[in-house]
């Protein structure tokens, strides 16, 4: 059942007042419009005219206003239903400069919109797999994530993005944006801390223009069309090229898996405790997506996807509804017609930029971890885990040698998470094998077995990789029947424990020669427990239906059997 976290204000169906509604949008259209730095980027290595700078701009903005109504609208089939900001995203910009350095924008809006199509055709067998993504193979996703932002962002935080030496001026603009957004987000009571990211904002716009990184003729050229203008459009013809087939496709298979952690870590976000990532929605949100990407080529710019760091934003103001998300998209595309505001953001500085990407990394690097610890590890697990994050990290120290293997492999290697990603999933695959879902034990009908029954679910739900609470549960729940099964003596020689685990839980079978017993759904009252020497095994059995999700008993080969399942 959905529980909503304490630290959310408004959940993903809960509605906030209008105008809290409406400043929520604001900082969401606002950061969305920051990532717009990565077209440029491409049409900036292809030596685009101004025409075309502009025509990307207004492209992008449009892409990132569909997909975000596309996520957040959650209708007939389309769409998350979460608040997941689309945005254009940098998976797509190294490949995207290598096909404008080929054949130009015509070459980059073709291949993206191939890339938009090939990610359409995986839509309908994501949720078979599940098994392919459990817990602490998104955790580790999600950790990656943060990692690769966090080099990107220190960067850009210190000003080494443009100079060789870390520059005073940048590092005080970013640690003024920083320490308000966190001051903000930990500190107040109020509910200002839903506009910590906006103040944030504005605060390192303040100081980046009394520290001089933005200068007047930056603010004369933002005004030189006016408040209000027509967006410039640009259309270019497509391209193709079968070069690049492969690096887009394994760019557009990357890119998928960004999205899929992205929308868990919604999920997560949103609920108490995420039993297991919802599928169905997390296709929605793909075909969303997808359709986006495939818009996206259409336009004449990059890929799009869904931004890390608006999923870090709506967590830390604990403000998920989706509703702010639909607000957002309208008013991204209102500014695409508010000429000086789009230009500023477009033009963000890079120390503000990078104290936004340093923001999420936090944020995704324990929400990662979190993912990871939240299920049992056996060994083979931990080398899966282990194993994982230290190539991906690896990548960040070889980035000569990576720089000239061939672009199939370059768009995979280069990227930390890409990288960790491949590998967790490989290996989650590699160590399955030769493992068991299913599991039994014979004890002895005493006390002093209980404890061996304890340490076989320990060690099984360590192979499989179960949750621990569920684990916890069921070593109650077991114990508790042990107990009343010899206090009663319903027992007459070993008892038999199976355990069948799977996706969706564990089933444990108690077999044994004896006595039926039953397990009563009634507690017994404090004199039937003072009088009746068999209270204590009712309350016992009481208690076996309160840990359990589902309780049967029946008999089979003329043997007693007592059936519990567990949720996972």
């Amino acid at each position: 059942m959905y529980r909503k976290p304490s630290n959310i204000i408004y959940g993903v169906d809960e509605n906030p007042p209008l105008k809290t509604t409406l400043l929520l949008a604001f900082q969401h259209a606002v950061l969305a419009l920051v990532f717009i730095v990565y077209p440029l980027i491409v049409v900036a290595e292809g030596h685009g005219t101004r025409q075309e700078t502009e025509g990307i701009v207004t492209a992008s903005i449009l892409a990132i206003a569909a997909g975000t109504f596309l996520q957040s609208l959650g209708r007939k089939g389309m769409g998350s239903g979460y608040l997941a900001v689309q945005i254009t995203n940098p998976i797509y910009l190294p490949v995207s400069i290598i096909a404008v350095h080929t054949g130009g924008l015509g070459l980059v809006a073709g291949m993206t919109l191939f890339a938009g199509l090939f990610t359409l055709f995986f839509v309908p067998f994501i949720r078979y797999l599940r098994p392919f993504f459990p817990a602490e193979v998104c955790g580790v996703a999600v950790l990656m994530l943060g990692v690769s932002l966090s080099g990107p962002g220190m960067m850009r935080f210190t000003g080494m993005n443009v100079t060789s030496f870390p520059d005073p001026k940048a590092i005080t603009v970013a640690f003024i944006t920083f320490s308000m957004i966190v001051a903000l987000s930990v500190w107040p009571k109020n509910q200002i801390r839903l506009y910590s990211a906006v103040i944030g904002l504005a605060c390192g716009y303040a100081a980046a223009f009394f520290m001089g990184l933005i200068g007047t003729e930056e603010l004369n050229t933002a005004f030189s069309r006016g408040i209000v203008a027509l967006p410039v459009i640009h259309l270019t013809g497509l391209r193709f090229d079968l070069v690049l087939l492969v690096p887009f496709l394994v760019t557009a298979l990357v890119a998928t898996l960004d999205n899929i952690a992205g929308l868990i870590t919604c999920q997560k976000i949103n609920e108490v405790e995420l039993l297991r990532p919802d599928m169905a929605r997390i296709s929605r949100g793909i075909l969303a997506d997808s359709c986006n990407t495939l818009f996206s080529g259409m336009l004449g710019t990059i890929g799009s996807g869904i931004s890390s760091a608006h999923i870090a934003l709506s967590s830390a103001t604990g403000a998920t509804s989706r509703r702010v998300g639909l607000w957002a998209s309208a008013m991204i595309l209102a500014m695409m017609f508010i000429s000086p505001l789009a230009r500023l953001l477009s033009n963000m500085p890079g120390p503000i930029s990078g104290a936004v990407m340093i923001y999420a990394a936090a944020f995704l690097i324990t929400s990662g971890i979190e993912l990871i610890v939240s299920r049992m590890l056996d060994i083979r697990r931990i080398f899966m885990i282990g194993c994982s994050v230290i190539v991906g990290i690896s990548s960040i120290q070889f980035t000569d040698f990576i720089k000239n293997l061939p672009m199939w492999a370059f768009s995979i290697v280069s990227s930390p998470f890409a990288l960790s990603s491949v590998c967790a999933v490989v290996l989650n695959f590699v160590f399955s094998l030769g493992t068991s879902s299913r599991a039994s034990i014979l004890i002895q009908p005493t006390i002093d077995s209980v404890p061996e029954i304890l340490r076989f679910f320990d060690d099984k739900g360590a192979v499989w990789g179960a949750r621990r609470h569920m684990i916890h549960r069921v070593q109650s729940c077991v114990n508790e029947l042990m107990e009343a099964l010899i206090l009663v003596k319903a027992v007459d020689a070993q008892i038999e424990i199976c355990a069948l685990f799977n996706d969706f839980g564990l089933d444990v079978i108690v077999s044994y020669s004896g006595k039926p017993f039953l397990l009563e759904k009634k507690s017994p009252s404090v004199a039937e427990l003072l009088t009746d020497e068999y209270a204590i095994a009712k309350l016992s059995g009481v208690l076996v239906r309160q840990y359990a999700d589902k309780v049967d008993s029946d008999i089979r080969d003329g043997l007693q059997r007592i059936s519990l399942h567990f949720d996972q």
